[in-house]
């Protein structure tokens, strides 16, 4: 048995949504995403650490109550975890590269392509979460990063309804883009009973199709979005 670990640490200054536009309103913008830290030296020897983090840094599972139209539903302390022990999940292999849109019919070919069983979850990977890439990069791993057009996070929807799948994760850091020209938000949709696994790394460390999964968010009250730790079980 062979384990191996998807999640992205959390540390200052990470790249993985930090100062993204849609909080530019927020008060923490543009460090909405970075963590700070806060040393004290108790008497009796002990050294305390205290965090500050937005909701959304590195791997990070996301539930459709964070929608406005989607206001009811499991949250992050209520959410069953039979769908997050030793999840059976595929791999669905989508290379991509730097600054590159993943369009619907590559997406559906993938799928069709990969040993995908029902229920399954669907680990998509690109390659852009692998080899340390977020700290080499800055930033800049989430500027340049890939992402899902408007019709694959369609056709995502799409399949994962046909398969009678529930829960989805993706290896970049952002499922969606902003459109330059228009500054329109696409490619990312979330329906009402799913779950989303964003920003998995290290995918390419899984040599087989199809693995198991621990899943365990931040057991956080009436919350729906939150750093996780993401371990995939090679049998």
């Amino acid at each position: 048995m062979k384990f191996i670990d998807l999640s992205m640490p959390l540390y200052n200054g990470m790249p993985a949504g930090y100062g993204h536009m849609a909080f530019k309103n927020h008060p923490l913008w543009p460090d909405a995403f970075k963590m700070t830290e806060t040393r004290s030296y108790e008497p009796h020897g002990s050294e305390m650490h205290v965090y500050s983090i937005f909701c959304e840094p590195g791997t990070r599972f996301i539930l459709p109550s964070y929608r406005k139209d989607y206001k009811y539903g499991p949250t992050l302390d209520t959410v069953d975890l039979n769908k997050l022990i030793m999840r059976e999940t595929v791999i669905i292999d989508v290379p991509t590269g730097a600054e590159t849109d993943i369009p619907a019919d590559k997406l559906e070919a993938a799928f069709n392509k990969a040993p995908v069983k029902k229920g399954d979850a669907l680990l998509i990977r690109t390659g852009w979460g692998d080899n340390e890439r977020y700290l080499k990069m800055g930033h800049e791993y989430r500027e340049k990063g890939p992402h899902y057009s408007a019709a694959a996070a369609d056709k995502l929807m799409e399949l994962l309804a046909k398969n009678q799948s529930d829960m989805w994760l993706y290896d970049n850091c952002d499922m969606g883009g902003t459109d330059k020209k228009t500054g329109k938000f696409y490619g990312f949709t979330i329906r009402e009973g799913m779950i989303s696994i964003g920003g998995v790394v290290n995918a390419g460390a899984i040599t087989k199709p199809r693995v198991k999964l621990a899943i365990l968010p931040i057991k956080a009250a009436n919350c729906h979005m939150a750093p996780c730790r993401v371990v995939a079980i090679e049998e």
